[in-house]
């Protein structure tokens, strides 16, 4: 008998600490599956993406147990288990009979191992068909918990994914009653269609859009992604509240710092994950300094302020339209002489343009 033996360390591991519970099952029923091969003597501890999907996991499963470094990838979807960590400490051991050592012995002294190849498609057609559907069982419900709370929340984008949407053409019909042709009537000459040039996103879109919603934007720029979102979206929200006397932070200053600590990582799966990121406050060394506030006199003697602005601009636009980068350029305008009345109509009407597209 093979005994896969974990270290009574293991649950408050930094490995472990924001693995979802399915990805633990997945290690945990891996090493016990191992465990059982390892008394044949040909049998070289791999676990081919193959033996995951029957373990019940998933390659997404697979690829978070290698980011936290308790698989290792010697190949292409193929895996085994990391025994101790980097300074030497153990997560788990394999401990054996003496009759199966001695066994492991003699076959090593007879030599001629298959390759490894071969020896894994030996072993995955002995599979034992218990250990099989218990461990879907056990793993089949969480991961498709973890799935679809990804899906609901839009964690599969194109972005992290690299996959394209397809595109969808929509037909419109219209309906015209059929009469007699009436043949003083002259035909009419169908009107040309011209392509029309794509059009173009200004940086005030733009920003408009990342504010959307602001934490999707902000985890989507942070280096790592491993981890639960659900805990880095409530660090998120109790940083823009402000605790533990940090003050509250701006979402638009909190998307700005996580792109900036992202430049600053060289190798992001030793970044920590964004909620302790954020709980730590870590978020304040990156983040930039807040806009200075601008305040011009005009020569009657009216004074143009961040005030002027939300009573001229602000309250007359739909919220989330009025960005940092029409700020900038209104004071630019107002700074080289344009009238603030009319450049502020200007503004409103381009706001109200993107908020009925």
């Amino acid at each position: 008998m093979t005994w896969f033996m974990i270290d009574d360390g293991i649950y408050d591991s930094p490995q472990c600490e924001e693995l979802p519970l399915s990805a633990i099952g997945l290690w945990a029923l891996a090493g016990s599956y191992v465990g059982r091969q390892l008394r044949h003597g040909d049998y070289d501890g791999a676990i081919t993406m193959q033996r995951v999907r029957k373990l019940g996991g998933s390659p997404k499963l697979a690829r978070q147990l290698v980011d936290a470094g308790l698989w290792r990838e010697t190949e292409p979807d193929v895996f085994e288990i990391v025994a101790a960590n980097p300074d030497g400490t153990m997560l788990c051991k394999y401990a054996a009979t003496k009759e199966l050592q001695e066994k492991r012995a003699r076959a090593g002294r007879a030599g001629g191992k298959a390759s490894g190849r071969s020896r894994r498609s030996k072993n995955e057609a002995n599979a034992s068909a218990d250990s099989e559907a218990n461990a879907k069982q056990m793993l089949q419900t969480n991961e498709a918990n973890d799935e679809a709370l990804a899906e609901a929340k839009g964690e599969a984008n194109a972005k992290q994914t690299g996959k394209q949407k397809r595109s969808t053409l929509t037909y419109t019909y219209s309906h015209t009653d059929i009469t007699s042709p009436n043949p003083s009537t002259p035909t009419p000459t169908p009107t040309p269609v011209s392509e029309s040039e794509p059009e173009r996103t200004t940086m005030a879109e733009l920003e408009a859009r990342m504010l959307e919603d602001p934490f999707e934007t902000a985890w989507n720029a942070y280096p790592r992604h491993t981890g639960s979102k659900t805990e880095a979206e409530k660090a998120w929200n109790l940083a823009i509240q402000g605790v533990d006397g940090r003050p509250p932070a701006d979402p638009k200053q909190l998307i700005a710092s996580a792109i900036a600590y992202a430049k600053t990582i060289d190798e992001p799966k030793y970044a920590p994950n964004m909620s302790r990121w954020l709980r730590q406050g870590a978020y304040t060394d990156t983040m930039p300094s807040r806009p200075k506030p601008y305040r011009h006199a005009l020569p009657d003697g009216t004074v143009i302020d961040d005030r002027w602005i939300t009573g001229h601009i602000r309250d007359h636009v739909p919220a989330g339209t009025f960005t940092d980068a029409m700020r900038t350029d209104f004071w630019a305008c107002v700074k080289t002489g344009i009238d603030p009345e009319q450049k502020a109509k200007e503004i409103i009407n381009e706001c109200q343009r993107k908020a009925q597209r």
